[in-house]
């Protein structure tokens, strides 16, 4: 029920705000009728409430006009692009298609990664060993297409935990957290330039401001060349939120002033026991090798 989660106060607005927010939301009623209507009709693994999804969508209209600087005419635009392609793409039942969960926990042996408990706001937060990904053996094994449904799903999945996390604390959480550990990273990783692009766009245009928080661990030096690469196409916004903990940091530290040691694994100075591969929270799988066409080393690390 809407009840149990912080329903969405208007008031908090000032007087010009609420009158875009009225305008936007008027435009939009008969198109969100429809949508609603659609998506209650889909089969659920959870019965979803009517009132707790109206508060949800007040909550996003709030999002959209935050993320085009309230301008009224560019939010309608948005948000009525962001329900086509939800529409167009089923992302609405995205976490029951069997075939993208089964894709997506296989990736896990790719890119190790897992969600791994919450932060102190309680954002879900999301643990990736970016630098041990098998770069071309994800970019030959899956098509675009079949990537990019995995980053729908997780997005999906983030923002239902926090949708759960919110119903539990009577608060309403919006935004997750990522860790990005950079740790044997290569110049390969350049390979995955376009497809980030496209998970920005995704991000931009249909989930703005989902993120929290961004933390970049482990950098290699070769982290400028890439960063140099894709920095010019991050909205400053987000460039904000991401915190980069250099070399030389007390990396825990900093991880910890936002995140409960027993939420966070061992290897980054949490003292999470709760996992069921404990102390080694987010496992590297054994692949085989990729071909090293970028004459890459091993002392990117050094």
């Amino acid at each position: 029920m809407a009840s149990n989660s912080l329903l969405f106060n208007i008031n908090e607005l000032n007087t010009e705000q609420q009158t875009k927010f009225h305008t936007v939301y008027d435009e939009l009623k008969s198109k969100r009728t429809s949508y609603l209507e659609l998506k209650l009709s889909l089969p659920q693994n959870t019965t979803l409430d009517s009132e707790e999804e109206e508060n949800e969508w007040r909550y996003e209209l709030h999002r959209f006009l935050r993320a085009r600087k309230w301008n009224v005419k560019n939010t309608i635009k948005s948000v009525s692009e962001m329900i086509q392609w939800r529409i167009d793409n089923h992302v609405d039942s995205i976490l029951q298609n069997q075939s993208v969960s089964d894709r997506v926990n296989f990736i896990r042996r790719i890119i190790p990664n897992a969600h791994h408990g919450y932060t102190k706001a309680h954002q879900p937060l999301y643990i990736e060993k970016t630098g041990q990904m098998h770069v071309n053996e994800m970019l030959n094994g899956y098509t675009a297409e079949e990537l990019m449904q995995c980053h729908i799903y997780w997005l999906e999945f983030n923002c239902q935990l926090a949708r759960q996390r919110s119903r539990q604390f009577g608060k309403h959480i919006e935004t997750f957290a990522t860790i990005h550990d950079l740790k044997g990273m290569k110049m390969k990783t350049r390979k995955l330039i376009p497809f980030f692009k496209q998970c920005l766009y995704i991000d931009d245009n249909y989930y703005p401001e989902r993120l929290g928080q961004l933390f970049i661990i482990n950098p290699p030096k070769i982290f400028p060349t890439i960063w140099n690469l894709v920095k010019h196409i991050i909205d400053p916004v987000t460039k904000s939120k991401i915190i980069l903990i250099k070399k030389g940091s007390d990396m825990s530290a900093v991880l910890l002033q936002h995140i409960d040691s027993d939420q966070l694994p061992p290897e980054y100075g949490g003292s999470c026991q709760s996992c069921a591969t404990s102390p080694d929270c987010i496992p590297i799988y054994e692949q085989k090798q990729d071909v090293d066409d970028d004459n890459d080393t091993d002392d990117d690390n050094n």
